[in-house]
């Protein structure tokens, strides 16, 4: 069942009020709540938060440590986005019910406003079955009540279910049969192209569908300097061409990265100074971490491994002074834009 979090919010918030229309006299259901966040997620609200979420629907705080009833909220990553469940228990841990969520995005918040909800729905129906099931009691009888424990628990609540077994939380406006695209840019240090490291620019288009991703991207370096014992040298730069295709789990990313371009060498300080050019290419895998920032953020921190496919040597004075290894590194770290 498909439930956006704007119609969520309408629908829970109806069923609220109309429980509390229903009990003339209504009762404080108090629970002991349990909540369990992956914490690898990002902006997920802590459980102070969550408790304030719900009291805000009830207009009161039900949270009371050892009561009756039990209530135990789980949120986990999952491939295409966040899971979880709501389970209920009574004071002897026999098992009451269970409710499933699942988001089709990251965003922690959003979704958790939403169970919070649910959770204060349920509550609020235990609530009015507990004022609907309780004997009429004379004014004695009520302050005696009163001041007892006893007047916290609950009545049975077997038979109070809710016609939502399980519900997925994402934008109304989204469609899981879309791309996410991401833009971005970023900057790197690169091992093994040069004499000395390089530092690279980039500019990269992603999509990305469930757990799958295609990349392109283009990169440069800025102009590395070497010079020999003699006073010559030479001057290198990068300009390259990159595809990747990716596989997600979580934050983490794993590629499988080409890169197709030219290298650029300049002599300095030699006779007959020349600039050659020549054809570059490399293979590797990459790995990946992203970090959210907000729905629309994210850094990308990622290290690749390359294989040079063409290698190359630079000679002055026809006198050979560096030759490119088969392996070089890079390590790098993105910021870029999603868009859905």
């Amino acid at each position: 069942m498909f439930v956006s979090c704007k119609s969520v919010g309408i629908v829970i918030g109806a069923i609220l009020l109309a429980g509390r229309a229903q009990a003339q006299e209504p009762q404080e259901q108090l629970v002991d709540l349990k909540y369990d966040v992956d914490p690898v997620l990002q902006g997920c609200p802590g459980a102070v938060e969550f408790r304030s979420i719900v009291a805000g629907q009830l207009g009161y705080d039900p949270y009371r440590p050892g009561a009756a009833l039990g209530v135990e909220v789980r949120v986990r990553a999952a491939e295409s986005g966040l899971e979880g469940t709501i389970d209920w228990s009574a004071a002897d841990a026999n098992k009451l019910g269970e409710r499933r969520f699942t988001s089709r995005n990251q965003d922690c918040r959003e979704m958790m406003t939403t169970v919070g909800f649910v959770v204060a729905v349920q509550i609020q129906l235990m609530a009015t079955e507990k004022a609907k099931t309780s004997p009429p009691h004379s004014d004695n009888e009520q302050s005696t009540h009163s001041q007892q424990d006893g007047a916290d628990l609950p009545p049975p609540v077997r038979s109070v279910t809710l016609t939502i077994r399980s519900f997925e939380v994402h934008p109304a406006s989204s469609d899981s049969t879309k791309w996410t695209t991401l833009v971005g840019l970023g900057s790197s240090v690169a091992f093994g192209l040069a004499p000395h490291a390089l530092v690279q620019g980039r500019l990269f288009l992603a999509l990305q569908r469930g757990w799958v991703g295609l990349e392109a991207g283009a990169e440069a370096s800025l102009p590395s300097t070497s010079r020999e014992t003699y006073g010559g040298g030479h001057r290198d730069e990068l300009f390259l061409g990159t595809l990747a295709a990716c596989g997600y789990e979580g934050p983490f990313a794993a590629c499988g990265v080409g890169k197709l371009g030219q290298i650029l060498v300049r002599g300095t300080g030699v006779d007959k100074p020349a600039s050659p050019s020549g054809f570059l290419a490399q293979v590797g895998p990459r790995l990946g971490y992203s970090l959210g920032l907000g729905n629309h953020l994210a850094l990308l921190g990622r290290i690749e491994a390359l294989y040079l496919l063409t290698p190359w040597t630079i000679d002055l004075n026809q006198v050979q002074v560096w030759r490119m290894p088969r392996f070089s590194g890079v390590a790098g770290i993105d910021l870029a834009a999603r868009f859905r």
